[in-house]
């Protein structure tokens, strides 16, 4: 025979809705409220799962060039309407194009490459480009490498300068401008650059180095 159960007994029994009221909200809850309660509670593991997926990038043509932070290896692509090419390491290694002015709404959005994990910039390095801004070259990693301040400044200005009045005053301007890197750096040691203006060729190299002085 069960033998009885006495009050004090019953009294440490706790009903399942009694539970459940101690973990619900207290106020009424919307259908909404109600659901992101619910994966708050319930679903905060899953909620936490790093993206996996590293966003892609097309180029003018609809060509992938670039997966996440990192430039595809040994790619050619265009953006902007200006060509790139990359070694096997993913490094910039040729930026060329028909120069033009940019366009009066194009307006600077310089992406923090410095950032990124494996560039190699120093203190006293800016985010230099390729292709200027002011030729309507793009502000994103496929056109920003470490480049002396001092350089970025001033010989590399100069010859822009120099183009850019050329572009103004509607000659035919091409430029191509070459990063050398020295082992398996990814910052250039130099720049090679080769132009024309209407057809007449010349060619300069700039060191990628502060000089100091004696």
């Amino acid at each position: 025979m069960i033998g009885e159960i006495s009050r004090n007994e019953t009294n440490e029994i706790k009903s399942p809705v009694e539970h459940f009221r101690n973990i619900k909200p207290e106020k009424e809850m919307t259908t909404q409220e109600a659901d992101a309660f619910w994966k708050s509670e319930f679903h905060q593991e899953e909620q936490a799962k790093p993206e996996t997926t590293a966003k892609e990038y097309v180029d003018d043509n609809g060509k992938k060039y670039r997966e996440g932070n990192e430039l595809l290896p040994d790619t050619q692509f265009e953006v902007r309407g200006y060509q790139y090419e990359t070694d096997h390491q993913g490094r910039i290694i040729s930026a060329e194009g028909t120069l033009r002015l940019k366009e009066p709404d194009y307006q600077r959005s310089m992406e923090n490459v410095s950032k990124i994990d494996g560039q190699e910039y120093r203190p006293t390095d800016h985010q230099g480009h390729l292709i200027g801004h002011r030729f309507d070259g793009s502000d994103k990693l496929e056109n920003l490498v470490p480049m002396d301040a001092n350089l970025n400044k001033g010989d590399f200005a100069k010859l822009e300068n120099m183009l850019a009045n050329a572009v103004q005053d509607g000659a035919d301007v091409k430029l191509k401008v070459q990063p050398v890197y020295e082992t398996n750096s990814t910052r250039p040691s130099e720049f090679r650059v080769n132009y024309s203006i209407d057809g007449d060729k010349d060619a300069v190299v700039f060191k990628n180095e502060r000089e100091t002085k004696p």
